[in-house]
């Protein structure tokens, strides 16, 4: 079963830290379901590009962050794909878990797996 899957990164600016840095947040949306969460990364204002989803720029700072922006979105995708083989069906919710360490449940989750 074929479904759309995308990431995509975005700064909460109605939770600006003490520094002026912004968090980074992730949205995972999968046939037009989305699941958010906090990358645990900052930003300051100046080097976010809200259109690109990333820092702008060439700084060492937004070389960083883009790097580790990078590796959250191929790690979602390796988990995206991989539920999707071994589930055939996989929600945004799911994804968010398997990515996050909370997915205790989700391998227990079809009673087609006994």
């Amino acid at each position: 079963m074929k479904s759309t899957f995308s990431v995509l990164f975005f700064v909460k600016k109605d939770k600006q830290k003490i520094n002026g840095s912004y968090p980074i947040f992730v949205r995972i949306t999968i046939d037009g379901v989305a699941s958010r969460f906090n990358s645990k990364l900052d930003v300051q204002p100046k080097l976010w590009d809200g259109k690109a989803g990333k820092a702008a720029g060439r700084s060492a700072e937004a070389t960083r962050i883009n790097r580790l922006l990078d590796d959250i979105n191929a790690s979602l995708n390796t988990i995206y794909h991989e539920l999707q083989r071994r589930d055939n069906y996989v929600t945004a919710e799911k994804v968010k878990n398997e990515f996050l360490g909370h997915s205790g449940k989700s391998t227990q989750s079809s009673p087609l797996n006994s």
